[in-house]
Formats: C-alpha cells, structure tokens, sequence
C-alpha cells in the first residue's frame, strides 16, 4: 500500500482565487509555444552545464488546510486505490462542498470522470478548479485532455500552452502537446520539438515518447535538435552579441 507524503496532500489540496478569461470556440487561434521549449546550455570550454528543470510552481503554493480536509481526502486516495470510486466521489464532493478554497478534489474528481469517458464533466471540474487556482498545471493538463477527446483540438493547444506558461518545465504538457500537434493538428515540426522536449526533460523516460519522436523526425527530415544547438553556435551568437 502506498501512503501520500503530508507535503504532498497539501499541495494536491491547496487552492487559490484566480478568475480565468473563457474563450469562445471562434475566436481560437493557435498559441505559440516554442518560447518554453528547454535548452542545453554550454560553459565557455564547450562542456554542457547540467540542466536544473524550472520547480512545479504549484508545488511551492502553501497555505492553511483544515486537518478534516486532510483526512478525507487522504480516504478518498485510498478508496480510489481500492477501486471503491463510490465512495472517493463522495468524500471529493463533502470536501469541495466544504472548503470550495481547495482545488485538488475538482481536480480528483475530473480525473475520475475521464476515467469513465463523462469527457464534458470532466471538463467543468477542471474548469472549477482552474478557477479557483490557475497554478494547478494538473487541472490544465486534465482540461486539454477532454478538449482534445471532445474534438476541441486549437483549445486543447491553448490549454497546453497555458499549462507551459505556468510551468516551461512540465514534461507531460510538452508530450501531451506533441501527440496533438502530431496525430491532430497535423504540425509535425511543432510535434518533434515537443516530443524532444519531454525526453530531454525525462532523460528518455519512455520507449513509446523515443518511437514517436523517431517516427516524426522521418517525416519532417529534420535532424538538428530544438533543444541543443551545440556549444559553438552558442559561442557564434555571443560573439554577435559583443
């Protein structure tokens, strides 16, 4: 069985007010996101410095959380674990009902409902949750995830790249956002650089990310990294600078 750190509970929780602009379906335009693409950085022998990924900024959040808030979401967690999802929705719901401060369980719920395809519930509780903190790049993951099930593919990227706006850093948003930029919008260059983008981020966590990013650089042709340009063009721009 596995037990959620304390830190971490509070963290899922906690909540701040932040009202969000809603965007009308025809006025959507695809959001640039090249600008929170990562890059290696080399020192002045050439050698790369290590690069120190940006922190989970809703991680850092910390504020005053009722110990009942605590513990029934801590129920929830283990109900959900157990596969007794009745009974994780109705301790979600009792805490979103009284502590409407506390984004986590929207979020808690919201993944619960995609599981079981109810995509537009989903959506209005990340929607809520956003609403009450824009910080939470979860419930901005969660929301591209139904906009895209739903068909909703230039919200989708907006929700991603709002995600990346919150957190440059945040290796799901980047892969989340090449798998649409590559199966949905149909702009491969935009895919690979993503697709590189996670695998920087993650040290080449997954097989699958490897194959897609391999599978895409076939078509665009393209071999040179977004992410890694080399030392010397980094020195070539420097010396342009002076």
């Amino acid at each position: 069985m596995k037990f959620v750190k304390p830190m971490l509970i509070l963290a899922l929780l906690s909540g701040c007010a932040a009202q969000q602009p809603k965007s009308t379906p025809d006025t959507l335009t695809l959001t640039q996101t090249s600008q929170y693409l990562p890059h290696q950085a080399y020192d002045e022998k050439g050698l790369k410095i290590p690069y120190v990924a940006a922190e989970n900024p809703y991680l850092k959040q910390t504020g005053t959380i009722s110990k009942g808030s605590v513990l029934l979401f801590i129920e929830a967690k283990k109900a959900l674990a157990a596969d007794d999802e009745k009974t994780a929705v109705q301790k979600l719901k009792v805490i979103a009902e009284k502590d409407p401060s506390l984004a986590g369980p929207l979020v808690m719920l919201g993944d619960i409902s995609m599981t079981n395809e109810r995509y537009a519930e989903a959506e209005d509780y990340y929607q809520k949750a956003l609403t009450i903190n824009d910080i939470n790049v979860n419930a901005w993951l969660g929301l591209g995830e139904t906009q895209r099930r739903q068909g909703q593919f230039i919200a989708a990227q907006n929700t991603y790249a709002k995600a990346l706006q919150q957190w440059p850093d945040f290796p799901e948003a980047h892969l989340n956002l090449g798998v649409l930029y590559d199966l949905y919008l149909n702009i491969p260059q935009q895919a690979q650089a993503h697709y590189e983008a996670y695998l920087f981020l993650t040290n080449k966590k997954t097989h699958a990310a490897t194959d897609w990013y391999q599978e895409v650089q076939s078509r665009t042709g393209i071999t040179a990294s977004f992410i890694d340009a080399g030392p010397e063009t980094q020195n070539s721009s420097k010396l342009a600078a002076e």
